[in-house]
């Protein structure tokens, strides 16, 4: 179906002139809305008018050098729209496929934004990365645990080590009823004297740190040397003979395992990226320094528990069975110790050079470095004499991110693996800004009218570099 728009007056149509050499065509779109689910494509509606300072050139010379016109003119082109047919829908799929010269119309989507469910974030947040763990928490947790999945992995099967059915419940869908029950039950009974080692195992099991998390690093590394000097205190104090012994090497396995599994994932993605801007070594030395960071905060937390019974703090008789909860004893040897500040920071070496404030420091710059690589905000659209603008820009940034190291606290030895890690970023975030220009590139090759609109030569490295020393220096 076609129609002609020249004369249309709708509010709906937006008119945009665009000039390209010396022919003015103007180019109107037209949103039209649907009804009862049909889709509308709709065409670009140009109108070429001759200027008149073109003379007798005619309208079939200035259609002849229009982007917007065919090869071969026989007749002025006259604006119009095109409506869908459902010949172009694919079949398989039930999706309208519009041609080249056609825009697609939708009909208005309708939706509702809702504020995020904190239920569901504590529910996903692993223990090491949840705060607070105060009575309630351990109440739910222990409630929690009749539901869990038991069970171990036969190569790629998991074989339930049970036959009851799965329930599946929020923690807080749980009725309060039975949550009182409960309570009543671990009054009177106790949680025993056996180590929940499977529980141990899946809140230790998440420990691996990254860009999403690197914010919480500190509050990983107290988690997991306080749940070790809590459980390493019970099983000296519980037990005797070859089964402490056993119970020793069985924590010892799982502490070792999860304080790798930390070091491990700072070195590859936190090292990782200080490797990608050229400081060879910085995986290594920040592995060994997490390690030690994480031994020495055990050995601290065990020497204040040595010295400061947390247990004794908990006299009310319906609330023993929480000195069985190792999780919730960890959580207050944490606020025992953070209130007198007693902790003292691991003594540094050549082979763990960096402290824990560093380490923490070094992660959250490496996130934000990351975070302008996969998504570069600077202007590669429009057309410009030289970049010297993104060298002043990135002066800027360096200026102010070296004002905030030198107030961070951290060590002259981090502080020169950041400062010297920034030109090369620099070089990585104009490969990324190039390539957002070779998207322009390919653009133009679709559409070679565009050619003289949007930008298609690579960042001037030269002029960037020489704007950047010189706003520094």
């Amino acid at each position: 179906m076609w129609i002609k728009a020249r004369k249309l007056k709708d509010e709906n149509i937006l008119k945009k002139a665009f000039y390209k050499s010396r022919i003015k065509v103007s180019i109107f779109t037209i949103y039209i809305n649907t009804k009862g689910g049909m889709v509308m494509f709709i065409g670009q509606i140009g109108q070429i008018r001759t200027p008149t300072h073109m003379g007798n050139r005619g309208i079939l010379a200035v259609q002849a050098n229009s982007p917007f016109t065919p090869r071969q003119v026989s007749q002025p082109r006259h604006d119009r729209v095109e409506i869908g047919t459902q010949n172009q829908q694919v079949n398989e799929t039930g999706i309208y496929r519009p041609d080249r010269s056609q825009m697609r119309a939708f009909a208005p989507i309708s939706y509702t934004k809702v504020a995020p469910d904190e239920r569901l974030q504590k529910e996903m947040l692993p223990p090491s990365e949840q705060g607070a763990y105060t009575e309630d928490d351990a109440l739910i947790n222990q409630y929690m645990k009749q539901y869990r999945i038991e069970g171990y992995f036969d190569g790629d099967t998991f074989v339930r080590s049970s036959s009851e059915p799965v329930k599946l419940i929020l923690r807080d869908e749980i009725p309060k009823e039975d949550l009182e029950n409960f309570r009543n039950e671990l009054i009177a009974n106790g949680l025993g004297t056996e180590i929940d080692w499977h529980g141990v195992e899946n809140d230790l099991g998440a420990m691996d740190v990254n860009f999403d998390n690197i914010n919480h690093f500190e509050q990983k590394a107290d988690y997991l040397a306080s749940r070790y000097a809590v459980l390493k205190d019970r099983i000296q104090t519980q037990f005797t003979g070859d089964k402490q012994e056993a119970e020793l090497q069985k924590l010892e396995q799982i502490y070792t395992q999860a304080k790798e599994k930390m070091a491990d994932s700072y070195a590859e993605r936190i090292g990782g990226f200080y490797e990608d801007l050229g400081q060879s070594g910085a995986a290594d030395e920040m592995r060994n320094s997490v390690l030690a960071v994480i031994d020495g905060k055990a050995d601290s937390y065990t020497a204040h528990l040595a010295q400061n019974d947390v247990y004794a703090d908990i006299t009310d008789p319906n609330k023993q069975w929480l000195k069985q909860d190792d999780a919730y004893m960890a959580a207050q040897l944490r606020e025992s110790v953070s209130a007198v500040s007693t902790q003292k920071s691991p003594t540094v070496n050549e082979q763990a050079p960096y402290s824990e404030k560093d380490l923490a420091y070094a992660g959250v710059f490496a996130k934000e470095l990351s975070q302008q690589l996969k998504q570069p905000e600077w202007d590669t659209f429009t057309i410009k004499s030289d970049d010297s603008d993104l060298g002043k820009h990135l002066a800027e940034q360096y200026k102010s991110l070296m004002g905030k190291i030198e107030n961070a606290g951290i060590s002259n030895e981090m502080s020169n693996i950041l400062k010297d890690s920034f030109e090369p970023f620099i070089e990585k975030f104009i490969d990324a800004l190039d390539a957002k220009i070779d998207q322009n590139r390919d653009r133009v090759t679709e559409c070679p009218w565009q050619a003289d609109l949007i930008r298609t030569n690579y960042i001037d490295r030269e002029s960037v570099y020489a704007a950047f020393h010189n706003a520094i220096s």
